[in-house]
């Protein structure tokens, strides 16, 4: 056989290092891949315990959940007729700097943040002021966070203490399937006349009577951007997730759920 003169041992090794070599160079110069983020949710609970409620009465069973395939519950009528869309990204923070020089935001990073929205924030201002004008209920509670939407098994629920709620106490889980969902896990009490005055006992110790507590459990299948009613014989709530809009609509990312 023939053998080609400048095809040496020596000659392979540098064309091998240099495609080596130009095929590292092409990785580095590539555009990086799109990271996929998840859509972000902007959660708005009201809270409303019902004046006239006698613990006496019969309790009626209660069938709160209504899921994919069930029609979902209307709209009570207080319902807001002012909704208006978010203005700009609410979760987008301060550009962070280090000796004047803007520092990078992961996306990522940034998604997966949950954050309490500030008064100034919240869209349900005239509902909560309306609630509190009805003789009928005692407004206790008006709050709201952002959160990604994630499916079920990596949602968080949301502790309402984080909005420096005392009572009710719980948790707002919400989390992505086929459509959004909602689970509420709260617990509210209530005055009662012997827990207004603490009992004299002995030891000069005073024994304090706590009132009737009301546990609300459910979860349901929601639509985005609408005001959904969940009843308890002793309060109710309000929530309302809509999703936050991304600055640039092209960006990468799951297209949030109906």
């Amino acid at each position: 056989m023939r053998k080609v003169p400048w095809l040496s041992a020596s000659r392979l090794t540098a064309l091998a290092a240099g495609a080596l070599l130009a095929a590292e160079i092409a990785s580095a110069q590539a555009p990086p891949q799109a990271v996929e983020v998840p859509p972000q949710y902007e959660v708005e609970v009201l809270v409303f315990a019902y004046r006239d409620f006698d613990p006496s009465e019969e309790r009626f069973a209660q069938n709160l959940n209504s899921l994919d395939g069930e029609a979902l519950r209307e709209v009570p009528v207080f319902d807001d007729s002012n909704f208006r869309p978010l203005s700009g990204n609410p979760t987008l923070p301060q550009t962070p700097q280090l000796n004047g020089q803007a520092l990078p935001i992961d996306p990522l990073a940034e998604a997966l943040r949950v954050r309490p929205l500030r008064p100034e924030e919240l869209e349900l201002g005239s509902t909560f002021n309306r609630l509190k004008a009805i003789s009928g209920y005692e407004a206790v509670l008006h709050g709201g966070w952002i959160q990604p939407g994630l499916p079920e098994s990596e949602a968080q629920p949301f502790n309402l203490a984080l909005l420096g709620a005392m009572n009710p106490r719980g948790t707002v889980k919400v989390h992505l399937s086929r459509f959004l969902h909602i689970t509420l896990d709260l617990t509210l009490e209530r005055p009662s006349a012997a827990s207004n005055a603490p009992t004299p006992v002995g030891d000069g110790l005073n024994e304090v009577t706590f009132g009737p507590r009301y546990h609300l459990s459910t979860t349901r299948g929601v639509r985005s951007g609408e005001l959904h009613y969940f009843d308890h014989p002793a309060f109710g709530v309000l929530v309302r997730v809509t999703p936050v809009p991304t600055q640039d609509a092209s960006a990468p990312g799951r297209r949030p759920a109906a």
